[in-house]
C-alpha cells in the first residue's frame, strides 16, 4: 500500500470532519456530543496546522503534525465497533465505516 500524500489527508480530514459534524447534530445524549465535538476539534487543529501548507506542498507524504491526533486515533478505534450504539441515521454510520479506516491508516508510520 502507497503512503497517503497531504492531498488524500485533506480529503479524508474534511470528510471526516463534516461526518462528526452530522453525529453531533443528530444524538440527543449530551455524553455523546461532547465525545464528536472532541473529536471534531482535535481533526480541526490537525486541518488548521495543514492549512498553513502550501498548495505545492500538497504531493509530499502525510505525516501528522499536531500531537493529539494519536489521541483522535484510539477514540477512533474504539468508535468503530461500538458505532451503531452512537450513531443512528445509516447514512452517517456508512460514512464513519468508510472513514475511520482510512483516518487510521494515515496515523500509522
Amino acid at each position: 500500500m502507497s503512503k497517503k500524500n497531504v492531498a488524500d489527508a485533506l480529503h479524508i480530514f474534511y470528510e471526516l470532519n463534516a461526518a462528526f459534524s452530522d453525529a453531533y447534530w443528530e444524538t440527543n445524549d449530551i455524553n455523546q456530543k461532547d465525545r464528536f465535538f472532541a473529536m471534531k476539534s482535535i481533526l480541526q487543529d490537525e486541518l488548521d496546522e495543514l492549512h498553513k501548507l502550501s498548495l505545492q506542498d500538497h504531493v509530499y507524504p502525510y505525516e501528522p503534525i499536531n500531537p493529539s491526533l494519536l489521541l483522535l486515533s484510539d477514540k477512533l478505534r474504539t468508535l468503530l465497533p461500538e458505532l451503531n450504539n452512537y450513531v443512528f441515521r445509516p447514512q452517517t454510520s456508512s460514512r464513519f465505516v468508510d472513514l475511520i479506516p482510512s483516518a487510521c491508516e494515515l496515523f500509522e508510520s
